[in-house]
């Protein structure tokens, strides 16, 4: 992990959740993606020689299950109880960290926060995941806002190379010590990061825990000083700076996951975004979506999703698309030298 100077405990495993840092409301479309793949893995033992055998028997079973509900209900619990007893023996029995396959390379990440659980247990963000691999090069420069632990600073860090650079930010004191402690492990000897939270200001701003999950550290937000009614035990006093102020120059690739702070950070990286004509965004939008539309098709980009089978950027509506996926932005289309 580089220094730039321009750059200025104890574990208790969380409550097990499919969600990701998507959120509660999602877990029941996990189960049923999870379901899915453990009704494959069983075809696919007792049907290992024969492809269309497999196939057949894959679909009847899962026509099957759909059909009886309590079975349904049995094999999701018996899933989930499995998954669950797995996480508990990784993170509070052997403390060591899991491996994550990316292309041809391997990353490794402890298995500490609420990321790293459904990391660890499969199918976390596994479409952007596979777009991010798709599309980072050797040299590339990327920016992850909003790093969390780390899953793609180390993928960037990975994919980009010796020659790439990757800057990643995090305002959370614990979760930017958990990054650290991923960056060294996977030696990541490219990435400069810093415990700041971006935005269209400088100065500080409160980090907050989200309410309705306060256990979940996956969707702590930024709010404003001067707009917090109180503060609370669970706040956070955080440093917070324009992207435009460290002068990056130009850019390939920026991921953007900060619960809320999307259009503040565009605001305060217009001028990098104007010097990167070429750049590539993958953003969570959780508020002020009609803004940021605005604000990004002024600058030139347009909307994408990241097709996960056909292995392409699909053009899409924004405000309809950005509901229920991460969005792509770009000024221009892309297409991916291979599959």
């Amino acid at each position: 992990m580089l220094d730039d100077a321009s750059f200025g405990t104890s574990f208790r495993p969380q409550s097990f959740s499919f969600a990701g840092h998507l959120g509660p409301s999602h877990v029941a479309a996990e189960f049923a993606m999870n379901e899915m793949k453990f009704l494959g893995a069983v075809g696919k033992t007792m049907y290992s020689g024969n492809l269309e055998i497999m196939k057949n028997f894959n679909a009847n079973l899962r026509a099957w299950v759909r059909k009886n509900p309590r079975l349904k209900s049995f094999l999701i619990n018996h899933y989930t109880w499995m998954l669950r007893t797995r996480w508990w023996f990784r993170s509070c029995v052997l403390h060591s960290p899991f491996e994550l396959g990316i292309g041809q390379n391997r990353m490794k990440f402890w298995p500490v926060g609420s990321i790293a659980q459904p990391l660890y247990n499969g199918g976390f963000e596994l479409s952007d995941r596979n777009f991010v691999l798709a599309y980072l090069k050797p040299g590339m420069r990327v920016v992850d806002a909003g790093a969390n632990i780390g899953l793609y600073t180390v993928m960037a860090s990975i994919l980009t190379g010796p020659s790439g650079r990757v800057y990643a930010f995090e305002p959370g004191k614990k979760a930017f010590n958990r990054l650290q402690r991923n960056l060294r492990l996977n030696n990541c000897q490219n990435v400069i990061a810093k415990n700041v939270a971006l935005a269209n200001t400088c100065g500080e701003m409160i980090l907050r825990v989200d309410p309705n999950n306060p256990t979940f550290d996956a969707h702590c937000f930024v709010d404003l000083l001067h707009d917090a009614a109180q503060i609370n035990s669970t706040d956070e006093i955080v440093k917070c700076q324009k992207l435009d102020n460290y002068n990056l120059g130009h850019i390939d690739f920026i991921k953007i996951d900060v619960e809320g702070g999307e259009l503040a950070l565009l605001e305060g990286a217009e001028q990098t975004l104007l010097d990167s004509p070429d750049v590539m965004i993958l953003l969570e939008c959780t508020k002020h979506r009609k803004q940021l539309q605005d604000f990004m098709e002024r600058l030139g980009f347009n909307s994408f999703l990241w097709d996960n089978e056909e292995h392409d950027l699909k053009p899409v509506v924004f405000e309809k698309a950005v509901t229920t996926s991460n969005v792509v932005l770009r000024r221009n289309p892309w297409k991916p030298h291979s599959k």
